[in-house]
């Protein structure tokens, strides 16, 4: 009886080992999913923001009469830095949170999740108006202003492209992600541990047994 318990027990730490494992293993996989939809979310931002949002004509509508006829509209192409150049500053947040979400812990890591779900809720509600009325916002464009410096300016075929949707898009998942980090992220481990060198680290008793060392 006692040899059989002697050679049962090398396979208990093992069996705790798995336990023990299980709530840490889901917990990196959150961390390692929500950090994955925020660095998606703002790269998405930042790549969609340089391209062309509205294309369209422009023209000097105070110009009185025939005189309009020699005025030939000019064609403009405007992305989404010309329409909002918030939306890069957002997508650098949310860029600069990815990588603030390994260098904090605890509390910390929940402030930087809140700023990473408001910057990818105000993506997505300045985006998403532009791609539902590009018009106000190229209005106040300063590439029309330029071109037309009156007051009265004229908008003619404007068509919009999926540029301001897809950066809505964006700003939704870097939104998620950031909700996950800042209810969940309390909870989470500090990844700096994993980069320390091996001999600075805490060595686990379950490690050591795995080894063949004995932590006693």
């Amino acid at each position: 009886m006692t040899d059989r318990r002697q050679r049962a027990r090398p396979t208990d730490p093992g069996v705790g080992g798995s336990r023990r494992g299980g709530p840490r293993r889901s917990r990196q996989q959150e961390m390692t999913g929500a950090v994955a939809c925020c660095l998606v979310g703002a790269v998405l931002v930042l790549v969609v923001a340089g391209t062309t949002w509205v294309r369209l004509r422009v023209a000097d509508g105070s110009v009185p009469g025939d005189a309009a006829v020699t005025a030939a509209p000019l064609a403009v192409s405007l992305s989404g830095s010309d329409l909002a150049p918030a939306v890069t500053g957002l997508g650098l947040v949310g860029l600069a949170g990815v990588a603030a979400i390994a260098a904090t812990r605890r509390f910390g890591r929940v402030l930087v999740g809140l700023l990473m779900l408001a910057a990818g809720v105000a993506v997505a509600v300045v985006a998403g108006r532009i791609a539902a009325d590009p018009l106000m916002a190229v209005r106040a464009a300063s590439q029309v202003r330029q071109i037309v410096p009156g007051v009265v300016v004229d908008l003619i075929d404007p068509r919009r492209t999926a540029g301001p949707w897809l950066a809505a898009s964006g700003g939704v998942l870097l939104a998620l992600g950031g909700m996950v980090v800042m209810i969940r992220g309390y909870a989470w481990s500090a990844l700096s541990a994993r980069y320390q060198a091996p001999a600075s680290r805490p060595v686990d008793a379950w490690e050591a047994i795995d080894r063949g060392d004995d932590p006693t």
